[in-house]
This record gives C-alpha cells, structure tokens and sequence, in this order.
C-alpha cells in the first residue's frame, strides 16, 4: 500500500479506529503460559480409602433415588413399544 493512499484512508472517518477507541500500550501483553504446569500439591486429594468411601456413598444415594438413567430408559422404551403394539392403524381408523 503506497504512502498517499495510508494516509488518505486514516483521515477517513469510516475507517481505523473510532475517536474515542483507548491508545494501545506501548509493549504488548505477556503472552499467557500454556503450557506452565501448577505446582504439585502437598498432599494427596483423597486416600484409597476416602475414595472408596466416597464412591459406595454414590452408590447408595443412586439406588436411594430408584436406579440408574439406564434401567429407567430402558422402561420408557419397553413400555413405549408395549404401547405402539396395541396401537390402532392409521389406515384402519375412519374419519366419517
């Protein structure tokens, strides 16, 4: 791009920067660091032990609230097609 023509399109007011934009610093921002891991932690999360506690309390709360999302779905769909078995025919269905 020549010379003449940057000048010419940044005292255009349809392009560049609005007035009242914010000046940009004058050194450009850290790149953040990815891939920097954390330092490790000073103790374990769980022992095997609290782990193991942890998930039977899981369980136990799963089978409080009636089984799993699986055996439920799987009862809507066996009713679903107890249901679409016993269903009347379109066809067969009179409007008059």
């Amino acid at each position: 791009m020549s010379e003449k023509m940057s000048t010419t399109m940044a005292e255009n007011s349809m392009v560049g920067l609005p007035a009242n934009a914010p000046a940009r610093p004058a050194a450009p921002p850290a790149f953040p660091a990815v891939h920097d891991m954390p330092a490790p932690r000073p103790s374990p999360m769980l022992t095997g032990l609290e782990q193991q506690k942890m998930e039977d309390d899981l369980v136990k709360a799963r089978e409080q609230l009636g089984g799993t999302a699986t055996e439920k779905t799987a009862e809507k769909t066996k009713k679903a097609k107890k249901d679409s078995a016993n269903a009347v025919p379109a066809a067969s269905r009179t409007i008059y």
